[in-house]
């Protein structure tokens, strides 16, 4: 960080891209680069939000119990919402309350103190802030929008389909993640255990899922 200093005649552009505000500003611009390339996505008949979603493996289901996800990591994914909103969505939210929060804070430091210390504070203040409003927002904003399209199954219905595990290695009470796509073409995420204690399912293991547990899904390994 070059310059804690901020002259107050400064002007807006000059308040944005000093030094202290650069998280925020970054913050802010990737949030206007997510949406332009969503505009353009939609011109051409795609979208980011759903080629997002495809990509990476945050896309849980909102269908999964809340238990299934007891880890401290996906707890606290699963309390910012991002289990119920689609990772554009969520990554816009986020970004955009860090990088506002920010630069507030920064601007009434400015107006009101102008110590150089509490400037070091904005970015704990700023995280923090944008945790509770993602938490506060993304539960309002998940009711009106649903993550999935009306015309996905229930979570019932994944019963008999087969599945690929993606992330991590399979034992029995000891889970892993797997994905598996509905008659919709939709892609869904479920956390699956082998029935068996002498049995584990590596990444890339297609197993086939059997019944609804409390900890997820207990597979079998897939024959075809």
């Amino acid at each position: 960080m070059k310059s804690l200093k901020i002259r107050k005649d400064s002007l807006l552009f000059d308040f944005l891209l000093n030094d202290v505000n650069f998280a925020f500003t970054v913050a802010l611009t990737i949030v206007f680069g997510l949406a332009l390339l969503e505009g353009v996505a939609l011109v051409i008949g795609s979208s980011v939000m759903t080629l997002l979603d495809d990509l990476t493996g945050f896309d849980v289901d909102a269908d999964m119990d809340a238990d299934v996800s007891s880890g401290g990591l996906s707890s606290l994914l699963g309390w910012l919402c991002l289990d119920r909103l689609p990772l554009l969505v969520w990554l816009i939210l986020i970004l955009t309350s860090f990088g506002l929060s920010g630069l507030i804070y920064n601007y009434v430091v400015l107006s009101s103190f102008n110590v150089e210390i509490l400037y070091w504070l904005a970015k704990p203040t700023a995280l923090f802030c944008a945790l509770i409003i993602t938490h506060t927002c993304g539960d309002i904003i998940a009711k009106i929008v649903p993550k999935n399209e009306s015309s996905a199954v229930s979570v019932s219905g994944f019963s008999g389909k087969v599945a690929t595990i993606t992330v991590g290695k399979a034992r029995k009470g000891s889970a892993a993640q797997a994905s598996l796509v509905d008659e919709f073409n939709q892609k869904h995420y479920v956390m699956v255990e082998p029935g068996d204690e002498q049995q584990e399912f590596l990444q890339g293991t297609k197993v086939v899922l059997l019944e609804k547990v409390e900890s997820g899904w207990i597979a079998a390994p897939f024959n075809p």
